[in-house]
């Protein structure tokens, strides 16, 4: 996935003329006031060449204008000035206190935790909502944690005395196939792996049983016909109610004149063929009919696709039994997944869509009027039409957005196209909260009126926010950057962590931390930031979040250092009383601190221990060794786009998951120490 994978489209043409859209300017591309489907092929093949017609008008546009009088606002004077004031944060109730430098900690009562003091509590993945399962490379079942690695499924039985390995199956069958693994969800005694597959220009599900045994059988493979699903921070795949949901996207702007599209299908897989598989005939996911014409207006159309596939009850040689909601919009996307319903925030990204909003005559950066207009669309998972709103702006990913059951609730990003080079100064982005009942989604979308969204400060260009219950908590740093500072840089690092009330976000209260933002995350009621103050080591800020938000204690492991980004990478276990540990990757070497996406060494877990104050103490670590039997050998996927290590906790044991090695750990007097281990690479011994 990692290259941009395309839907083979095949070529015909349509004749039939269809009703045009209302269009504000002729330059513009159609778009239409209610959410409806095309009532036909030819309706959405007139749209395809009303796009490129409105395009084509553009680039005269711009063309006369470059030959024209000078620009008020020729690019060179981009970014236009704000108007005085613009982006500061008066408005912003400010009761947050430097805190000190902080030191390692030495004693507190978070050190005298224990496995007793956690032992009813589970977390496998570190997912957004409770109940909204996410795909990712370790599930449990029963007595089994099953890891995705290497193009493989691994079964590890923990019941016993000793941790076992008791099944290694490859998901894939053909090394050259050219299919990355990504995700894998538990559905009963299910295991669906997820991953992308270039030969069918697909995505694949590979579909397995685990028996009572722990050994893997094979059910079944499917591929649903998209473009690569690759996100290098949210996930493809949800769990939710038994319903396997995914996002799979299809570019249709390119489509030559007189070209007719191979709609998407799910097949199952029958038998490898020489070249490709062989498959069934399978079944439409939708066609032109099928697509929600767009609401917004773009040069670059999207079908934006969400699938909900119930997993049930199924028999061998079934298909695979899919519900599809397109919607045609612009390519800029973010999605999230509530227990009953997808929302999909979309937004111009790319080219003519961006350049028809250079114009600085409109006013100031933060008005109002001047962000990027958007579209968020509400689909019910239960099936059903979907409604939509029109926004402002941006998520910054998919943590920024959340649902209640009576209103949504998002963090965006203040992107104003007209003068793309502010948006890009990763020290300006402008941001906003907003808020809308679920009562105004419509099938005929209305704006979020502006007095639903309220100002707040800046953080920087990179941004990491969490919502909790009553919370948003965001924080950044000045660029994409995760390495820790240099050994002779003397500049200590801090950053402003907000916590927005979601009652009353206009009183915000910033909080300054005694070192960067690198992450934010829940931890029950409360949230903890990671980041750096200097070379030294990792710090971690525990903000307490009840009574007056604020910064309870700060800890520092020295000469350790984060090695992961995504969100899965953090885990975390809460008591009822609100003491609990964490635990997320890291390494002793400065020089892998960069957190990159395709870092495929196996790293440390490092555990830390918090009390219901707030206390935070360092628990100690598991050290992963990236054995290697010398008869393994990775064939397939060996590069681990989304991570390879763990923190997991079931039922007040502790494990790590490292790479090809699995370890369990025993939390005593407030340490976690090792007690075995397992080499996933070892030959499975019946």
């Amino acid at each position: 996935m990692r290259a941009l994978g395309a839907l083979v489209l095949a070529l015909v043409t349509a004749s039939i003329a269809a009703p045009a859209p209302a269009q504000n300017l002729a330059s513009e591309a159609p778009a239409w006031a209610t959410l409806e489907r095309f009532r036909s092929e030819a309706e959405f093949y007139q749209y395809l060449r009303d796009v490129r017609a409105a395009e084509r008008r553009l680039r005269g546009l711009r063309m006369e204008k470059q030959n024209g009088p000078e620009d008020e606002c020729p690019p060179e004077l981009y970014p236009c000035e704000p108007p005085p004031g613009a982006g500061d944060d008066e408005a912003i109730v400010v009761t947050g206190s430097r805190i000190p430098s902080p030191a390692p900690a030495s004693s507190s009562p978070a050190q005298q935790l224990s496995s007793a003091n956690i032992a009813s509590e589970t977390s496998i993945t570190n997912v957004q909502n409770a109940g909204v399962d996410e795909g990712d490379i370790v599930k449990f079942y029963d007595h089994y944690l099953i890891v995705l690695q290497d193009g493989r499924l691994f079964s590890v039985d923990i019941d016993g005395d000793a941790l076992r390995l008791v099944d290694r199956a490859n998901i894939y069958r053909n090394r050259n196939a050219g299919t990355w693994y990504d995700e894998i969800l538990v559905q009963g005694n299910r295991v669906v792996a997820t991953g992308y597959n270039y030969r069918e220009d697909a995505t694949e599900f590979s579909v397995f049983l685990i028996g009572d045994d722990g050994r893997f059988t094979r059910e079944a493979v499917y591929f649903l016909s998209s473009d690569d699903y690759y996100d290098v921070e949210n996930y493809a795949t949800r769990l939710v109610n038994g319903n396997l949901v995914i996002y799979t996207p299809l570019a249709v702007g390119e489509i030559e004149r007189g070209a007719r599209a191979s709609w998407p299908l799910v097949r199952r897989w029958l038998r490898d063929g020489e070249d490709r598989a062989v498959a069934s005939a399978g079944r439409t996911l939708y066609d032109a009919r099928d697509i929600y014409r767009p609401i917004q207006s773009t040069y670059d159309p999207v079908v934006h696709t969400i699938s909900v596939c119930p997993l049930g009850v199924r028999r061998r040689g079934d298909e695979l039994d899919c519900r599809s909601t397109a919607v045609v919009a612009p390519p800029g996307r973010e999605f999230y997944v509530s227990t009953s319903h997808i929302y999909l925030w979309t937004w111009p990204e790319y080219n003519y869509d961006r350049e028809r909003y250079q114009n600085c005559r409109l006013g100031p950066l933060d008005a109002f009027e001047t962000a990027a207009p958007a579209a968020l669309f509400q689909i019910p998972i239960a099936g059903g039409r979907p409604r939509a709103q029109f926004v402002r702006g941006a998520p910054y990913d998919q943590l920024s957005m959340d649902a209640t059951a009576s209103e949504f609730r998002a963090l965006a990003v203040w992107m104003d196209l007209r003068c793309p080079d502010v948006y890009e100064d990763e020290d300006n982005l402008l941001l906003r909260y907003v808020s809308t009942p679920l009562s105004a989604f419509s099938t005929t979308p209305r704006a979020v009126p502006e007095r639903r969204y309220t100002v707040l400060p800046s953080v920087g260009g990179a941004i990491e926010n969490r919502f909790t219950d009553d919370y948003l908590v965001y924080a950044g740093r000045s660029d994409w950057s995760s390495y820790a500072p240099e050994p002779d840089s003397e500049e200590m690092q801090s950053s402003r962590i907000v916590t927005v009330p979601t009652d009353r976000p206009s009183a915000a209260i910033i909080l300054e931390a005694p070192h960067s933002a690198l992450r934010v995350e829940r931890v029950g009621a409360n949230v903890v930031v990671t980041g750096y103050r200097d070379w030294r080591g990792l710090s971690l800020s525990f903000v307490n979040l009840r009574h007056a938000p604020h910064i309870a204690s700060t800890l520092v492991l020295p000469e350790r250092y984060e090695s992961e980004g995504r969100s899965h990478a953090f885990n975390a276990v809460v008591n009822e009383e609100g003491a609990g540990l964490l635990g997320l990757p890291t390494v002793m070497r400065r020089a892998q601190s960069g957190r990159w996406w395709w870092r495929s060494a196996g790293s440390d877990v490092s555990y830390v221990s918090f009390d219901r104050a707030g206390q935070l103490s360092d628990s100690g670590a598991l050290r992963g060794t990236s054995p290697r039997h010398p008869d393994y050998v990775c064939e397939v996927s060996c590069i681990d786009w989304y991570g390879n290590t763990r923190a997991l906790f079931i039922r007040g044991r502790v494990f790590a998951l490292s790479g090809t090695e699995l370890i369990e750990g025993a939390l005593e007097g407030g340490q976690v120490r090792e007690r075995q281990r397992v080499n996933l690479t070892e030959p499975v011994r019946n």
